[in-house]
Parts: structure tokens; C-alpha cells; sequence
């Protein structure tokens, strides 16, 4: 058995990087200047620089070192709209991960992408309450029997456990992630999510009793308030290292970043640190635990890794004169939650050999012009709707339709779409890159009436928590060809109070409820997510149309010689203060 001393243990942690390979522009305030300052931040070429001093700091100071990410690295930029997970394992693979957690974005494309991202990787994948014992026999890409992915435990219902030893001591390291999976991501049905909280109770009393370990690290991507609610409900936790709710902890107003959470909530005996998104930040935690594996001491923080340029402007236009340039180097390189840093130059010639040019072919392709700013929310507000969502809804309907499918109208859900867009010219990149950067298939599908009323009034429920608890606002429904009136404070079942579609001579008519129609979304629409419970249950099964999100956008805004806002609202919101 290894000595139950005391020990200090350093931790340095990513999450939700969601392939933000470069450095990404952050706009900074600086003491004594009037303008804010663009700055680019982290990156992965950075990150392995951080992190390999971090590791040899811990090193030449004797205390054990680990280096976690806890989930989502899928999605998010055109390099995983091009290359899918092959970039994201390589370049992880260079980091030096200790061990990673299962993020719901990795199952944006169901189990196949992540058995074929186990195949290349070089680090454990923990995601303890995944249950794949029961998959079906001859897969093409089956997870059973990966050696990389810890998952749960069958016969002893807990999360397989990763163990760490640093001389006489063991730290035991475990994964779980969101408990709802099947509800906002695409795992396939013979794998089910189990409930956290009994993993982590049952996976605490094997890593204790059998193991005989006390020092216990959970790798978490259940979100920051489930894990404050899992160290005040749980006692035996160290440390919680999390993701999901990108929470980037720490007193950043010194830079003009605002001081919302403190760095490592204590909760109890447990520690949580989460480090922000998109691999802006880095997170580095030293923290010495009792023999009983409770916390005695921390210090850390979140750091921002900066490189040598500053600007005016995110696109570097607009140069900063010598002596305000010279003035805000001196100011961000006292400040001590900025780390200054080169990107270890072998990850670069990985990015640029392999990946960037065909980034770079994007940026350059502009597919269209914006004649104004068109506005993105989810829920529509005082302003009205979403701008924009309606426009990808209409570039679903022509993506279906010019393949010959014969499509009567198309939903899409507002979170799919991620940012407004600027008046100008509008390129692949900003489609893949920003606007629609999650790279899931369009699936044609044919619902009845019923169930299409059914599937808004619950999408609406589910995003504005009426009457249900919600998984987010980013499921309300945007259209085109069908248009619809919701009204809040009617009875559940009778919220949808108009509901129509439009024909191709232009006419609308009523939705009849037992007709058959044909409807565009998106693979996780199409499939009931969030809310769409009614498409569970068609008739017959979603056919992907064999084009993306994006792809589907750009060929719409290239049939396109501008694009400007919809002039008619489709969706018609009643909140409840106004319903009667």
C-alpha cells in the first residue's frame, strides 16, 4: 500500500476547445487608453507551450503533475467541418493529455465518429456512465472493447478507473458526462447514458475500499451548477475538473473581462475549477490534500496565452500608435493572469502543412453579399426574431428541393445557429467557421400534421421552460414554408393556434393534421431532440439528404447575389404575459 501523506498536485486543464486550433482575437481593456485592444488568444501551438512548462515546473518543484481536458472538442471551427476528427486527434495527441472526458459534441455524429477518434488517439477518453456493454454485434465502428475508452462498468456498476502513480502516491482519475445525452446529442440507442450521480457514489466507494485510494479527481462535462451540486451532495471528491457550461473562472476585469466566479469554488472538502472555451484559456491548479484526499491549500488561476500582436481591430487594420502599443505591452505583461508565450513550433508545421490551407481556400471564397446586418437570437424578443435562422431555414428547403425531394416545408432549431452577421460580403468560412459550424447531416423526413404542431409546441415548451424543465433556449423552432403562432399561456396541448404551409404558387394553406408531409431539418431535429418528442415516432425513417449545415447555407447564398432579411415573420411568439 502507497503512504497516506499529505501531497501536492498540480493540474493544468482545457475544456470545450471545440477545434479552436489558432490563437482567436479577444478584445482587451488597457489602463489609462480609451480604446480597447484586440489581442489573439491560446491556440493549440500555445497550449503545449503553457503546458509543458507547467509540467516541468511541477516537476522541478517535486509535486505530481496532470494535464486534463474535460470534453468537446468536436464542432466548432472549419477545421472540424473539414477534416472531422482526424485534426482534433492528432493535435490533442500532441498536447500530452493525461486523460480527456467524453463531451456531448463528440456525439453529434453518433458512436461511429467517436470509435474512429479512440482509434488515433494516444490518451484515455473517460466517460464512466456510458454503458456500451449491450451494443449490437458487428458494428462497422463499435466502442465495446476500445482500451481507451473508460466507460461504465457493468458487473460492478461503476466508471472504469484511470490510476495515476507519483512516487508512494496514486491519484484515481474517472469521467462522467451529461446524464440526458440522448436529448441534445445523437449516442446510439444501444448505448445508453446512466444517471451521474450513482456512478459517481459507486465509483467513490471502489476507488476508496478497493483501491485503497483517497486522492480522487472526477473529470466532469456535466456543466458548472451540476458540479458545485455534485461536491455539496457527494462526499470523496478532491477535485472536480469540469467543461460544458464554459465558465471561464477567475478575476479577468483587470483586462476588461469581467470577475464572475472565483478561481476553484471550494464546495465541502471538493475543489471545481472549469477554464472558459475554445482553448482561450488555460487553467492551472496546485492544490495539497490531506492524507484523507480533502483539500488542505489551493492556488491557481485561468490564463490567458497571449502572442506578441496587438491592434484596434479583430481583422489588425488598424494599428495601435508606437507609444500606445508600447504602453499596452507593458500593462498586459505585468498582469498576472496573462502568460506571454510562442506556440511550440512542431504543432504549428502540423497546422500548416496539414490543415490550414485548406482553411485558408474558405476564407477567401465569398459566396455572397449582405446588404444589412442580420440580427441572430434564439427566442424572439422585443426586436422580433432571428434574422438569420429563417434564412438557413430557407437554404434547407433549397438544398432538399434542387435534389429532387419534394419538400413542403423546413424546421430548423435556433441554437444550430450561432452568430449574427455583418452587412458585406459573406464568405464559406464565416458559414462553416462561425454561422453554422456544427456539421450534421439534413435528413428529409414525413411527419403528419399532428405531429408537426406537436413537435413546435414542444420544442417552444422545452426552450422557454413552460411547463417542463428545458435543456435550453436553443431549441425553438425557425421555419420556412410553414408558419405558426404559439401562444404561452394557453393549455399545454393547444399552444400552436395557427399552423400553416405554403404552397409553390405562393398560397398558404392550413395544416391539416392526419396528411403526410414532407419536412427538411437537421439529423438532431429530425431524430426528437430537445423537445421534437413528436418525430420520434414516424412512420418512416429519416433519409439523409447527403449534404451538411453549412454546405447547405452556402448553396443557397450562392444562388444569391445578396441576401437581406426575411419581410414576412413566420413565427409569431405570444410570451405569457401577453397570452390570454
Amino acid at each position: 500500500m502507497p503512504k497516506v501523506t499529505r501531497f501536492t498536485l498540480s493540474i493544468a486543464h482545457i475544456n470545450d476547445t471545440h477545434s479552436h486550433f489558432e490563437p482567436t482575437p479577444v478584445s482587451l481593456s488597457v489602463k489609462g487608453q480609451e480604446n480597447r485592444v484586440y489581442a489573439t488568444s491560446g491556440g493549440f501551438a500555445r497550449i503545449k507551450t503553457v503546458a509543458t512548462q507547467f509540467r516541468e515546473n511541477a516537476e522541478r518543484e517535486g509535486n505530481a503533475f496532470l494535464f486534463l481536458h474535460a470534453g468537446d472538442c468536436f464542432q466548432g471551427t472549419l477545421y472540424y467541418n473539414l477534416f472531422k476528427g482526424d485534426a482534433n486527434a492528432k493535435l490533442l495527441n500532441m498536447l500530452d493529455l493525461d486523460a480527456m472526458a467524453l463531451g456531448n459534441h463528440e456525439l453529434d455524429l453518433g458512436n461511429a465518429a467517436v470509435s474512429k477518434f479512440l482509434d488515433h488517439i494516444s490518451f484515455p477518453l473517460l466517460a464512466g456512465n456510458w454503458d456500451v456493454s449491450q451494443e449490437i454485434q458487428n458494428k462497422p465502428c463499435p466502442l465495446k472493447g476500445k482500451p481507451l475508452l473508460y466507460d461504465f462498468d457493468t458487473q460492478e456498476q461503476r466508471a472504469k478507473v484511470l490510476v495515476k502513480t507519483f512516487g508512494d502516491h496514486q491519484v484515481a482519475i474517472f469521467g462522467v458526462s451529461i446524464d440526458k445525452m440522448a436529448q441534445i446529442a445523437m449516442p446510439d440507442a444501444d448505448t445508453p447514458f446512466l444517471e451521474s450521480k450513482m456512478v459517481v457514489l459507486n465509483t467513490i466507494a471502489h476507488i476508496r475500499d478497493t483501491l485503497g485510494i483517497n486522492n480522487i479527481v472526477l473529470l466532469s462535462h456535466l456543466g458548472y451548477d451540476q458540479d458545485l451540486k455534485m461536491a455539496e451532495e457527494v462526499e470523496g471528491l478532491s477535485v472536480v475538473v469540469g467543461g460544458h457550461s464554459h465558465v471561464l473562472q477567475g478575476d479577468f476585469s483587470n483586462i476588461g473581462l469581467g470577475n464572475s466566479e472565483p478561481y476553484g469554488r471550494k464546495i465541502n472538502n471538493t475543489l471545481v475549477v472549469q477554464a472558459g472555451c475554445h482553448a482561450l484559456a488555460i487553467g492551472k491548479l496546485d492544490v495539497t490534500l490531506n492524507s484523507d484526499g480533502s483539500v488542505l491549500s489551493h492556488t491557481g488561476d485561468n490564463y490567458l496565452m497571449l502572442g506578441r500582436g496587438l491592434a484596434l481591430d479583430a481583422s489588425w487594420d488598424v494599428a495601435l500608435d508606437e507609444h500606445d502599443f508600447d504602453a499596452a505591452k507593458l500593462y498586459l505583461a505585468e498582469q498576472s493572469n496573462v502568460l506571454h508565450c510562442r506556440g511550440n513550433k512542431d504543432v504549428k508545421a502540423l497546422l500548416n502543412t496539414e490543415y490550414r490551407p485548406a482553411v485558408l481556400v474558405m476564407r477567401s471564397d465569398v459566396v455572397t453579399i449582405l446588404s444589412d446586418r442580420l440580427r441572430h437570437v434564439r427566442v424572439p424578443d422585443e426586436k422580433g426574431p432571428s434574422q438569420i435562422a429563417p434564412l438557413v431555414c430557407e437554404g434547407l428547403l433549397y438544398s432538399a428541393n434542387i435534389r429532387g425531394h419534394g419538400v413542403d416545408f423546413a424546421i430548423h432549431n435556433a441554437g444550430g445557429v450561432r452568430v449574427s452577421l455583418e452587412a458585406g460580403k459573406l464568405t464559406a468560412a464565416d458559414v462553416a467557421g462561425r454561422l453554422l459550424p456544427f456539421a450534421i447531416d439534413l435528413m428529409v423526413y414525413e411527419p403528419t400534421g399532428a405531429q408537426v404542431k406537436a413537435a413546435l409546441e414542444g420544442a417552444i415548451n422545452n426552450a422557454t421552460n413552460n411547463g417542463v424543465e428545458g435543456t435550453g433556449n436553443g431549441s425553438f423552432p425557425y421555419t420556412a414554408g410553414l408558419r405558426y403562432t404559439y401562444e404561452c399561456g394557453k393549455p399545454e396541448g393547444q399552444r400552436i393556434t395557427q399552423l400553416q404551409h405554403q404552397l409553390v404558387s405562393g398560397e398558404w394553406r392550413d395544416v391539416e393534421p392526419g396528411k403526410i408531409y414532407r419536412a427538411v431539418s437537421s439529423a438532431y431535429t429530425s431524430q426528437g431532440k430537445e423537445g421534437y418528442d413528436a418525430l420520434k415516432n414516424l412512420g418512416t425513417q429519416p433519409v439523409s439528404i447527403g449534404v451538411i449545415l453549412s454546405d447547405s447555407f452556402i448553396e443557397y447564398a450562392r444562388a444569391n447575389d445578396n441576401l437581406r432579411a426575411p419581410k414576412d415573420t413566420l413565427q409569431h411568439y405570444v410570451p405569457c404575459a401577453e397570452s390570454k
